[in-house]
C-alpha cells in the first residue's frame, strides 16, 4: 500500500479499511522517507515534491481503525533506527491492534542510498548495513522477549534496559524480510516467518531458503510471498486463477497485491479490491492467503 502520490492519508485509510473489511489478511507499507525519483513517476507522484508519510505513524492510526488484517512494513530499513527506540514503535503497533503488528526488517537497498544521506543517517557497505540489520534485530526480539536486556555487539550496545509493556503476539510479531541474497534467505531462516523475494527469483528462493532451514534445523518452514501489481495479477478472473495457480506451483502461499508502485488510483484499486475478493476467495480461501500492500 503506498503513502505517497496518489495515496494521501486519506486515500490510504480508506483503501485500508476497505480491504480489512473484505478480508484481506495483510496491510503493509514501505517505510522510506522519500522514493527515487523513478518511483514517483512509475507510480503516479511528482519527483519535484517526494511526499512520503511516516510508515509506523500511519500503522499505528490504521490500528485503531480497523479489526482483522496484520500490519507491517515492507520493510523498516533497521539501520535507519535505533533498534531499541524501534522495538518500542512495533511493540506499540501490536498493542494498539490488538496483536497484529508485523516487522518488516530490511538492512536499506542500495537504490535507496540517496535517503540515507540527506537525512544525515549515514551510507555503509553492503555487509556493514547487513551486519547493522542482524544486530538490530537480535536486540529488538531480545527486548521483546526477555524482563532486562544486555548487548554489546560490533554496532549497537544496550544494558540491563527493560521493556514493557510486551507485545501482544507471542512470542513476538511475525518477522518478514524482503529481498533474495544470500544474506537475507539465511537471515529468513533464522528470524524469519515470512519471505518475499523479486518475481522472477521466486523458485530460487524458496530452494536455497529451504536448504537453509534444513541446515539450521528448523522445524517450520518460513513462508515464501509474491507480490504483483493489479496489471501483473491480470484483468479477468480466469486470469486471476492463473496467475494464482502459477504462484503457487512456485511454493508461493502469500500473494500481496501491490499498491504502491503503480499508477492506479485509489477509486479504481478499491474497485478491484472488491472484485478480486469475491471472485478469488471462496476458490483459493482453503489454499492462499491474499494479501495487498
Amino acid at each position: 500500500m503506498g503513502l505517497h502520490g496518489l495515496y494521501n492519508y486519506e486515500a490510504f485509510l480508506e483503501t485500508s479499511q476497505l480491504a480489512d473489511r473484505l478480508g484481506y489478511e495483510y496491510i503493509t507499507v514501505g517505510d522510506h522517507l522519500f522514493n527515487p525519483p523513478d518511483f514517483y513517476k512509475q507510480a503516479g507522484g511528482d519527483p519535484e515534491k517526494p511526499d512520503k508519510l511516516d510508515a509506523w505513524t500511519a500503522l499505528a492510526a490504521l490500528a485503531a481503525k480497523t479489526t482483522r488484517a496484520k500490519l507491517g512494513t515492507r520493510v523498516s530499513p533497521i539501520p535507519f533506527y535505533q533498534p531499541s527506540r524501534l522495538a518500542k514503535i512495533v511493540a506499540t503497533v501490536d498493542i494498539i491492534s490488538g496483536g497484529r503488528a508485523v516487522l518488516g526488517a530490511g538492512a536499506g537497498a542500495g537504490g535507496w542510498k540517496d535517503e540515507f544521506v540527506a537525512y544525515g543517517l549515514g551510507w555503509w557497505r553492503h555487509k556493514e548495513r547487513i551486519g547493522r540489520m542482524i544486530e538490530g534485530l537480535e536486540i529488538i526480539l531480545r527486548l521483546w522477549t526477555e524482563e532486562e536486556t544486555t548487548f554489546k555487539g560490533q554496532y549497537y550496545s544496550i544494558k540491563e534496559a527493560p521493556f514493557w509493556p510486551k507485545p501482544i503476539q507471542k512470542p513476538h510479531p511475525p518477522i518478514l524480510f524482503g529481498g533474495s541474497g544470500e544474506d537475507i534467505v539465511n537471515a529468513t531462516a533464522k528470524y524469519g516467518d515470512l519471505i518475499v523475494p523479486p518475481g522472477p527469483s521466486l523458485e530460487d528462493v524458496n530452494n536455497r531458503l529451504r536448504k537453509a532451514e534444513e541446515q539450521q534445523n528448523r522445524k517450520s518452514p518460513a513462508m515464501l510471498g509474491s507480490s504483483l501489481t493489479p496489471n501483473d495479477i491480470g484483468t479477468s478472473p480466469s486470469q486471476w486463477f492463473d496467475n494464482i495457480e502459477s504462484q503457487m506451483r512456485k511454493g508461493v502461499s502469500l500473494l500481496l497485491i501491490d499498491l504502491s508502485s503503480t499508477p492506479i488510483q485509489p477509486e479504481e484499486a478499491q474497485g478491484f479490491l472488491k472484485e478480486f475478493a469475491v471472485e478469488v476467495f471462496p476458490k483459493f480461501n482453503s489454499h492462499e492467503k491474499s494479501s495487498r500492500r
